[in-house]
């Protein structure tokens, strides 16, 4: 039975995968149509209504069957890593609350990812999707049904134990957006502090070897921006998944 709602938690994210990628594209530029209705980005014309099939559409989309130009594979990429966020999860918290609430910050985390790869920018009104999150757990955690095991200064430490250092280098130094640190409050608040320093840990180192990475690949000479929104995602994904136990072997 457990394997059948897995299966069924990675189709559900399967499909939502795809709106997600849509809705990357359309949500920055005000062209809501398009989350439902699909269009090329090169010709800008619509696609036919197969296109909106999971999976089938964003095969076919690698390549726009109007202009031939190639579209890349992110609509199906973001439906494998929505659908494998789901089903891990779903290991993880079975079919609880927690489980539903984290689902959706995966799916919020990587419409956020899309975008700052995109154009670097943060919309707010996602992060209040988050925030909204965290506010509940943190009131849940007041009281005895509290379903994340936590006590509610966990939360509030949580909310600004990465994200008050963060804001002094931004101000300091300027080496970081505002948005990361405003997506570093809400996930704090959201997650506990135990959580929000792994998740930070994890983001942090496996941004650091990308960029080494592309230092060695590009050259020193070359410049490239790198988007951290991504890196804190998969490092919250991260903490969802195993970070309570990291923190009982390390503690």
């Amino acid at each position: 039975m457990v394997a059948v709602f897995t299966v069924l938690a990675a189709a559900v994210g399967v499909i939502l995968g795809g709106f997600v990628s849509r809705a990357a594209y359309a949500l920055p530029r005000g062209e809501y149509k398009q989350i439902l209705f699909p269009k090329c980005p090169h010709c800008g014309r619509d696609l036919p209504a197969k296109y909106s099939i999971p999976v089938l559409g964003s095969v076919l989309s690698l390549r726009c069957p109007l202009c031939g130009e190639d579209q890349g594979g992110r609509a199906l990429i973001s439906e494998i890593v929505l659908g494998a966020a789901f089903a891990l999860l779903f290991l993880v918290y079975g079919g609880t609350y927690l489980f539903f609430e984290y689902a959706c910050l995966a799916a919020v985390l990587l419409l956020l990812s899309l975008i700052d790869l995109d154009i670097h920018e943060i919309l707010h009104s996602l992060l209040l999707v988050i925030l909204v999150l965290g506010v509940m757990t943190f009131v849940f955690s007041f009281f005895s049904f509290s379903l994340s095991g936590t006590v509610w200064w966990e939360h509030l430490v949580g909310a600004f134990v990465i994200s008050l250092p963060l804001f002094f280098v931004m101000m300091f130094t300027g080496g970081i957006g505002g948005g990361d640190v405003k997506l570093m409050f809400c996930l704090g608040l959201l997650l506990g502090y135990k959580l929000t320093l792994v998740t930070f840990l994890f983001g942090i180192v496996i941004a650091a070897l990308v960029a080494v990475i592309l230092r060695v690949f590009c050259g020193k000479g070359a410049k490239y921006q790198l988007a951290l929104v991504p890196f804190l995602s998969l490092g919250a994904m991260i903490a969802l998944l195993v970070g309570d136990k990291l923190i009982a072997a390390l503690f």
